[in-house]
């Protein structure tokens, strides 16, 4: 089989959609015992598929799925915004995001910038480039999310989402519980 980029095959023709090897990777049904068992499954695909197709979508606009996550993080974050800030909006480690904006920098998407009072602080700003490239990439990736919603109505839509924030609030007692920190960053 021959490998893709950004839904191209190697030999430039574009790639036909609903592509079997995707359609051979994802069985409908687990069948892998329990209840929870699948659940479990289900939600680790579902997130693995959304993280690829957002990949896609914003790759068109010069950005990875993780850089856009950053960006948006930005966005709702008030300033001045340190990388400890992003890491906890995100829930990611400060040294994961910390590499993921070494390579914006570096792509021109972020600046740094010391903290006057405190030089030892970074405070991290997005440049010209970065909104140029956030602007389209984020209604590209709401008219993805409204695609992939479609199917449900907006008030399965709104349990969803309520069933998300339990699971997402229940894994961040576990981790409080069983860290003894405060579940933010520390995934």
């Amino acid at each position: 089989m021959k490998a893709t980029l950004h839904g191209k095959l190697r030999d430039g023709r574009k790639r036909a959609s609903g592509n079997s090897r995707e359609k051979k990777r994802m069985p409908k049904e687990f069948n892998g015992g329990s209840l929870n068992s699948e659940a479990r499954m289900l939600l680790h695909r579902t997130r693995d598929v959304l993280f690829r197709c957002e990949d896609r979508v914003v790759g068109e606009f010069g950005l990875t799925a993780e850089q856009y996550t950053v960006l948006t993080a930005m966005k709702h974050l008030n300033a001045p915004i340190r990388p400890t800030d992003v890491s906890r909006w995100v829930d990611h480690k400060v040294h994961t995001v910390s590499m993921i904006v070494d390579r914006m920098v570096r792509a021109g998407l972020l600046e740094r910038i010391r903290d006057l009072p405190d030089r030892r602080e970074v405070r991290l700003v997005i440049t010209r480039r970065g909104e140029k490239a956030l602007q389209p990439a984020t209604a590209a990736a709401s008219k993805l999310i409204d695609e992939i919603l479609s199917p449900l109505s907006p008030e399965d839509t709104k349990t969803l989402v309520k069933l998300l924030q339990t699971l997402r609030d229940k894994a961040h007692e576990h981790l409080i519980s069983a860290n003894g920190d405060s579940g933010s960053g520390g995934l």
